[in-house]
């Protein structure tokens, strides 16, 4: 990924631009070391002298920055701004010279204004050789327009960015003229993916420490998931209110398994019959999301027959959408789960090759129509090492949800019974330039991308935090990752684990609560677990809250027997305050 992609990754996860005009090549450099590491990228504005310089001293002291050069108006400018080293150029308008050395250089171009936004990306497409969805999939970076002014006359003009993303769907949009700390959450309702970049966040440059909790105010309306009052809410000065409920869809693709394992703790030598359940990563963040509230629709291939058909079943009692699964002639894959205890591990047996969901191919689903209306998508490690067809789908997949605009995840989940190191490594890396959050744990990491935590010995009930954040930021660095989360098990024995989880979004580590648990089931606690992070994340919860909320969620998952984690909001929500003794609630 070249730095334009790495910008574009951090401004849709941040979505703060700070714009300075600075009097000195000093002032710049102060500003960016206050804003960027809360995760705010600096536009350094060609209105003054300084901004050349500025913009090569910051380049000089950090050369990883990835910084923006505004108010580029000639060619000129644009080959300075470039040569200077800024990751991406915006314009307050549309000036094809900027934008045809930007794209010679394949670097972001964002021209603006209130018109002019398809005329930039045709212009775009042709100076890459391609046509429009290519510039999109091939491009991301390119297929941006910025607003200008957004606000005038009290009143935002965001119904034009509506307006653009019927012919350009997935249109990103950076909001600027007249943002401001006061009409922020409106604005911020108005288009939860939009950018928003405001002189404000660097007005107190001469005193960084007080800019820098200034912006953490800007931060704090975007990551609270604030939303405009109902209403009129082109009127700014209307107030607004909290988020009471996640909004779009999460769709999750994977394979439905029949899970087949031993009464109790027994032996699969010992055992005269099987207990009978549905599974599988993908389909149980699915189902758990879903009874969290929020709408979620699973995409997979099920047989015809009756077993086929109680799988769907199974799923529509959670309340996922299953109007988009593929019913054909074949069979379910199965596995066998012996349930481990005290010193004896659990152990897991595959039986799923040539299922009707190993066989599906790239063309099979109309991703088009799966990805209206969804915000987010959800995909693991597990699909693509089931086959070659398998794969291929998941990444016609993976490339239609970044074209609908949806946020990417992925459970790394590596199955060694499944495939190779070097053929999970060479899979998976380029399915990961399409991706946004990436949940796993200290094996993955290390056995696919041999990215280790330095110092941590799961096994031994050994964690090392310094080394997971290494792994975590490693992990984020390499493929442009909005954030990281990792789950920490301390295995005491089957029976007794230590559970906590870990995360890097680009700014600050943190760890959540770490549970005692008494394991009843430990399959499926990972979904629980991401399942769990996206309503969070959905909802507008912070980072470490959503950590938390994830955390406890699947340490609850570990008293659930089945696959799927079967717990409430509420339920959640009181472990997250303390209330984790198992008394009877009556």
């Amino acid at each position: 990924m070249n730095r334009s992609g790495r910008l574009f990754q951090r401004l849709k996860s941040r979505r703060l631009i700070a714009l300075l005009s600075p009097e000195t090549a000093a002032e710049a450099v102060a500003v960016y070391d206050a804003l960027d590491p809360l995760g705010i990228t600096l536009e350094v504005a060609f209105r003054t002298e300084a901004a050349v310089e500025g913009l090569r001293l910051i380049l000089s002291r950090h050369p990883e920055a990835l910084v923006l050069a505004g108010t580029v108006m000639t060619k000129a400018q644009a080959e300075a701004a470039l040569a200077a080293g800024a990751a991406g150029i915006v314009s307050p308008d549309f000036v094809p010279a900027v934008v045809e050395a930007c794209v010679s250089a394949d670097v972001m171009c964002l021209p603006g204004g209130l018109a002019d936004a398809g005329k930039q990306l045709a212009l775009k497409a042709e100076l890459c050789g391609c046509g429009l969805a290519e510039l999109k999939e091939k491009f991301p970076y390119q297929w941006s327009y910025k607003l200008f002014p957004a606000v005038s006359g009290g009143r935002d003009n965001m119904g034009l960015a509506e307006a653009w993303r019927g012919p350009f769907k997935g249109l990103t949009v950076v909001y600027t003229g007249g943002i401001t700390l006061e009409n922020l959450a409106a604005l911020a309702g108005r288009d939860p993916a939009g950018i928003f970049c405001a002189s404000a966040l660097a007005a107190k440059s001469e005193n960084p420490a007080a800019m820098a909790d200034g912006a953490r105010r800007w931060i704090s309306i975007l990551e609270s998931g604030r939303k405009a009052a109902p209403g009129d809410t082109s009127r700014l000065g209307e107030k607004a209110e909290a988020r009471t409920a996640p909004a779009g869809r999460v769709v999750a693709f994977g394979e439905v398994l029949l899970r087949l394992s031993p009464p109790g703790c027994g032996r699969f030598s010992q055992t005269g019959s099987f207990e009978a359940a549905f599974g599988g990563a993908e389909m149980n963040a699915a189902c758990a999301i879903a009874g969290f509230g929020l709408s979620s629709r699973f995409v997979t291939a099920l047989p015809s027959h009756d077993i086929g058909r109680t799988a769907m079943s199974f799923l529509r009692s959670f309340g996922v959408d299953t109007s988009f699964i593929l019913r054909r002639e074949g069979r379910l894959g199965i596995y066998f789960y012996e349930k481990g205890a005290s010193q004896r591990p659990s152990q897991v047996i595959y039986d799923r090759a040539g299922s009707v969901f190993a066989e599906v191919e790239a063309g099979a689903f109309d991703w088009e129509k799966i990805f209206d209306g969804a915000a987010w998508f959800h995909w693991s490690g597990i699909t693509p090492a089931l086959s070659p067809s398998a794969a291929a789908a998941t990444a016609e997949a993976v490339r239609a949800a970044k074209r609908a605009g949806a946020t990417v995840s992925v459970d790394l989940n590596y199955r060694r019974k499944l495939w190779s190191t070097e053929e999970a490594r060479a899979t998976m890396t380029p399915l990961l330039e399409f991706t946004d959050i990436a949940f796993g744990n200290e094996e993955d990491a290390a056995e696919v991308f041999g990215i280790a935590a330095p110092g941590a010995d799961a096994e031994a009930g050994r964690l090392d935090l310094d080394g997971f954040r290494h792994a975590a930021e490693e992990l984020a660095r390499r493929f442009g990752l909005q954030k990281t989360a990792i789950t920490l098990r301390e295995s005491l024995s089957a029976s007794v684990n230590r559970w906590s989880g870990c995360l890097w979004n680009g700014r600050e580590f943190c760890r959540s609560r770490v549970y005692e648990i008494q394991v009843v089931d430990r399959i499926g606690t990972g979904d629980a677990f991401s399942s769990a992070f996206i309503w969070a994340h959905l909802s507008g919860r912070s980072d470490p809250e959503a950590l938390e909320f994830a955390a406890a969620a699947s340490c609850l998952k570990h008293a659930i027997p089945g696959d799927v984690n079967r717990v409430t909001v509420d339920e959640v929500d009181a472990l997250v305050r303390g209330s984790g003794s198992g008394r009877v609630r009556r």
